[in-house]
């Protein structure tokens, strides 16, 4: 590598040329006398890295920061005399990628934590810090046969679980690719070489299979008068060798399926595409995915399907604008080409994932730390759906809490219940792929401690933690008495012979429940007191006052059942899992403030026979805080 490659790459996209060369010529002076262990002279391990960072077209800074980030290494260099140099912006980012590399004397768990704190607390400050240090990292394991064995295989488990997840969080795919293949090739040398020949005998027969699919679709294609592009996408070793194991398939059954890639330059045009290839193509069902209107937290945008082709194999085909792509295989990094470096609300928003990892830093140590950040960037990766359609990504395991801080701050805050695919289900289910999910929330709700138990993203725990700091030790005093003016739920379901809506009230010596056998007991004009048949006032009462009644067992279908209880953290959660444990569906729930302590549940419920109600009133009644019952007919 020489300058002038260099300074032809940063040209062809508008750089200073000057700053550059300056920046070179500083560097190459203090690494002068210096060699790496390849025998290169040292000032190629910055050059490489500074090519590296402008194949992404990044600015001046960045690119001059990458040359001289090995510099300060030296006791003759401060970080004063970057500044002086070449100004404040470069040598932070130069302080900034030396300060992750300051780790000493940890334990392997807490090296992998300390350095992904150090990596996150500098790149929330400048996202360039983090591309500078992936380019630091490739093309140290690009030279890195020479290092001890034992040494290359630490690295390159680093690349595979530190770097390479934080290349695919910010949507670096060409550098993720190539770390991850060249890490396989350290750690897994004979895997790597086979599945590496295996590509280049099929390379042939594949190329031809994708001319004569191509053939096809432009036979169709060109009919429109739009632009478009047709070109085979490349398969990665690492990825190979992963799906090869995830699942569970050979070699050639994962081969056999072709992908492709359109680029055309319009968002419209990319689903008039689509609609041209499903009409000539037949699409596989499930296997559809708009990522155009509901991009990845990665930025990523794209339309993806699968088709049965010509040859009767199923097709891959993403198609996508050149911007699109260009975010799709530069991540972040394409920001700079689209957006420049300024201040930018949407750059913040899509940096926000780091933002809540840097939070929960100053909370863990280093083995919690690290557990939450692993859930985050090395999970498989899920796609929800909130009632309007937008995508909600998560790692896989999370739960109901997890989706709703997905969403929004204070939804998480507020939720109480949610349903999937329109079932209730409790706040600590898992969800998957493909759900359909709606928060039921109350602004009566708030974080409980429980909820650590089981949630899974940085988020959800960061927010659940600061709840609880900020509340510890406080509790609300304030009660607001309320008359009631509902009739209680017996009172609904009990039917009197040969009267008229008589008022009813449920004997407290004995409190029948619905499917015990009742009397009642006529206390004046109207009145009946409903007791238990076997109730001892019954037995010594004369017959003349008794009254023959019963439950009402044909309700209908639904009923609608509210429950006054002292508000308390999960609440609402107990409640709806003692519906569920019933095997009783319910159809609505929601919650809503009767004073400052107390809340109603009403609940729209379908119930199969008046035991099974019975049942469920007689668990509800035993739930903490639950005062009343009531029913309301439907």
């Amino acid at each position: 590598m020489q300058l002038q490659d260099l300074l032809k790459k940063v040209e062809s996209y508008g750089l200073d040329i000057e700053l550059i060369k300056k920046a070179y010529i500083f560097a190459e002076k203090i690494h002068s006398t210096d060699l790496r262990l390849n025998n290169d002279l040292y000032i190629q391990h910055p050059l490489n890295v500074a090519f590296i960072l402008a194949e992404l077209k990044l600015d001046e800074a960045t690119i001059c920061a990458a040359l001289l980030h090995d510099t300060i290494k030296y006791p003759q260099i401060s970080i004063d005399d970057i500044t002086n140099n070449f100004g404040k912006e470069i040598s932070q980012l130069v302080e900034s990628v030396n300060l992750i590399n300051s780790i000493k004397n940890f334990s392997r768990e807490e090296y992998q934590a300390e350095i992904i704190r150090k990596v996150i607390l500098a790149t929330v400050k400048d996202i360039r810090v983090i591309l500078i240090k992936l380019a630091d990292r490739l093309h140290n394991l690009r030279t890195i046969d020479v290092l001890p064995e034992e040494r290359k295989k630490i690295i390159a488990q680093d690349i595979l679980e530190i770097y390479s997840p934080l290349a695919h969080k910010l949507g670096v795919a060409n550098i993720k690719w190539e770390l991850e293949d060249l890490a396989l090739k350290q750690l897994q040398p004979e895997i790597y070489n086979d599945i590496y020949t295996k590509i280049k005998r099929s390379q042939k027969d594949r190329e031809k299979e994708i001319e004569y699919i191509k053939y096809f679709l432009n036979s169709e294609l060109k009919k429109h008068n739009f632009f478009y592009e047709i070109t085979g996408r490349p398969k990665h070793i690492y990825s190979i060798y992963k799906k090869i194991l995830k699942k569970n398939l050979t070699f050639e059954e994962l081969m056999d399926l072709t992908a492709l890639r359109i680029i055309t330059d319009t968002k419209h045009h990319c689903y008039e595409i689509l609609g041209i290839i499903h009409n000539i193509c037949t699409p596989v069902p499930n296997r559809f995915k708009d990522y155009i209107i509901s991009p990845k937290p990665n930025m990523y945008q794209s339309l993806h399907t699968v088709v049965i082709g010509p040859t009767k194999k199923n097709i891959e085909i993403q198609i996508r604008t050149q911007e699109m792509h260009d975010t799709a295989e530069k991540g972040i990094a394409a920001h700079w080409k689209y957006k420049g470096i300024a201040e930018d609300k949407e750059l913040d928003k899509k940096l926000k994932w780091m933002m809540e990892i840097s939070s929960l830093q100053k909370d863990s140590d280093a083995k919690e730390f690290l557990k939450t950040v692993n859930v985050d960037l090395f999970e498989d990766e899920i796609f929800t759906l909130t009632p309007k359609g937008k995508i909600i990504q998560l790692p896989k395991g999370s739960t109901i809490v997890d989706f709703a801080y997905a969403v929004h701050s204070e939804l998480g805050d507020k939720c109480i219940a949610a349903k999937v695919n329109g079932n209730f289900v409790p706040l600590r289910a898992t969800i998957k792929s493909g759900d359909l999910i709606e928060i039921i929330s109350s602004r009566t709700q708030n974080p409980s401690r429980d909820w650590l138990k089981f949630v899974k993203t940085p988020k959800a725990i960061s927010k659940i933690k600061k709840y609880i700091l900020e509340t510890k030790g406080l509790h609300s005093n304030s009660y607001l008495n309320r008359s009631d003016s509902k009739k209680e739920l017996e009172e609904c379901i009990i039917k009197v012979d040969s009267m008229l809506d008589p008022k009813l009230t449920i004997a407290k010596c004995c409190h029948p429940l619905p499917g015990d056998k009742i009397t009642g007991l006529i206390r004046s004009i109207n009145k009946v007191a409903i007791h238990k048949s076997d109730c001892k006032i019954i037995k010594k009462t004369i017959s003349k006052k008794r009254v023959v009644v019963h439950w009402i067992n044909d309700l209908g279908n639904k009923i609608s059942l509210k429950v006054d209880a002292e508000d308390r953290s999960g609440l609402f959660t107990e409640l709806l899992n003692c519906m569920i444990a019933f095997s009783i569906p319910v159809k609505q729930a929601k919650a809503k403030p009767i004073s400052d302590n107390y809340i109603e549940g009403t609940f729209t419920i379908e119930f199969h026979n008046l035991n099974q109600l019975h049942e469920l009133i007689q668990r509800l009644r035993k739930i903490r805080s639950v005062r009343k019952i009531f029913i309301e007919l439907i």
